[in-house]
């Protein structure tokens, strides 16, 4: 169930070649299964208007691979749940977190799976390769030893469980910022104004020529090797959260691209900067009610404080630990334009994911946001924005909401408010 499934011609060609018709939903075998996509001059599955695809069956599996076998399907659904990404340190194998057993854990280690990922592989349509130099910033590039490294470093602050995922979150931003300020003295360049992370005593004065995996080494020994990390959350916490940031935001990104991007005809320019204004507005002040594509029916801004979010739950903080990790891993910090950008778009998912879960908690009038809600909250995000979506080609079609962007993220207190509830009224530190 996606908005899209994409069809390229070998798999077009391999449907057509079948009896097709006797396989689809009984109320849509007179229409033809492969449709133009809404998006761009590519051919997709004919999709019900639920999002499921025309090929599902009773039993919620694909008629396809039941009849004739999994290598008919479409490479899309082959690829799925696996995603290819391509470095110079070798390819790496992510999951989609939309795949059931994946949120669950359960199914065979990817690593038991090798050989025939192998042999997928050339075939496959989840093939993405990431930037020879990773950039961290748009100044700065770093080398590839400096890039792991720096992962993990950014896996061990997820690790360390023994606080609140969301200051963990904002202590990885403040990890990124504090390297950025490191790079920028040691390469000469302009000091970071207005930055928490920026205000500290210069280390590389008298040597501008240090390597950047020696820079990394350097801000690791100092923030994150003393007390499992306590300089670095301590700097974490002066981080200042304001909820009408989170609410204009993502209310801002929510409603683009559900109401402009993924419809047939784009509205104009001057339509569009209406539409802008007035989300905005609306969803800063509170003044109507939450809409997300994925559940289908609205949700009161007053459900985000009625409803509890498992923010002590240790089953829901495993999953959003092991997904969060995950996303690093996969490198989806690398498929942004940098490393520093991909992070603050980990951070909108991060509430984009709470805004999920609270409603599907509102439309079963629950009180909590329990593990398996959590699981199909996260579900709804991979899907809609994270990896199965062209949602981030949506800043490349519509520049304005790109602008609106680079001045909000920039900005110390957005990693923060992409962490807090939209609905805590007092700006707070964590």
């Amino acid at each position: 169930m996606f908005h899209e499934i994409p069809i390229e011609p070998r798999s077009q060609q391999r449907l057509l070649e079948l009896d097709f018709e006797p396989l689809m939903r009984e109320p849509f075998r007179d229409r033809h299964p492969i449709v133009p996509s809404p998006v761009d001059e590519k051919r997709q599955m004919l999709l019900l208007e639920d999002g499921h695809c025309v090929f599902q069956n009773d039993a919620g599996l694909c008629s396809i691979h039941a009849e004739h076998g999994e290598p008919t399907k479409p490479q899309t659904c082959q690829d799925f749940p696996f995603r290819y990404v391509e470095t110079p340190a070798g390819i790496f194998v992510g999951l989609s977190f939309a795949c059931t057993a994946v949120q669950a854990n359960s199914g065979a280690p990817v690593i038991d799976q090798r050989v025939d990922l192998e042999r997928r592989r050339p075939l496959s349509n989840a093939r993405l390769d990431s930037a020879e130099v990773p950039a961290l910033t748009v100044r700065h590039e770093i080398s590839w030893e400096a890039c792991l490294a720096l992962e993990e470093d950014l896996q061990r602050i997820l690790g360390v469980t023994d606080r609140p995922f969301g200051l963990r979150l904002v202590a990885q931003s403040a990890y990124l910022d504090l390297l950025e300020a490191f790079l920028r003295e040691v390469r000469g360049d302009r000091p970071l104004a207005n930055s928490p992370a920026a205000k500290r005593p210069g280390l590389f004065a008298s040597n501008t020529n240090v390597p950047d995996v020696d820079v990394l080494r350097t801000l690791r020994g100092r923030y994150l090797d003393k007390e499992n990390g306590e300089p670095l959350f301590r700097l974490a916490r002066k981080f200042r959260g304001n909820p009408t940031i989170q609410r204009a935001f993502l209310g801002l990104i929510t409603a683009f691209r559900q109401n402009l991007y993924i419809r047939a005809k784009r509205p104009g320019r001057f339509s569009t900067a209406v539409r802008v204004a007035r989300h905005y507005l609306t969803h800063a002040g509170r003044l109507g009610r939450v809409e997300l594509e994925a559940l289908g029916k609205r949700f009161d801004y007053a459900d985000f404080a009625r409803i509890e979010f498992p923010e002590s739950d240790a089953e829901c903080q495993e999953l959003l630990t092991r997904y969060f990790r995950h996303l690093v891993f996969r490198k989806d910090h690398l498929l942004a334009p940098n490393i520093w950008l991909g992070h603050r778009l980990m951070l909108m998912h991060y509430a984009l994911l709470r805004w999920h879960a609270t409603g599907l908690a509102a439309q079963r009038a629950v009180e909590r946001v329990d593990l398996a809600i959590l699981r199909e909250a996260v579900g709804m995000v991979e899907r809609h924005y994270v990896f199965h979506t062209p949602f981030g080609k949506l800043f490349e079609d519509f520049p304005v909401l790109g602008m609106i962007l680079d001045a909000i993220v920039k900005k110390p207190i957005f990693s923060a408010s992409m962490t807090i509830s939209p609905m805590q009224e007092k700006r707070t530190g964590k």
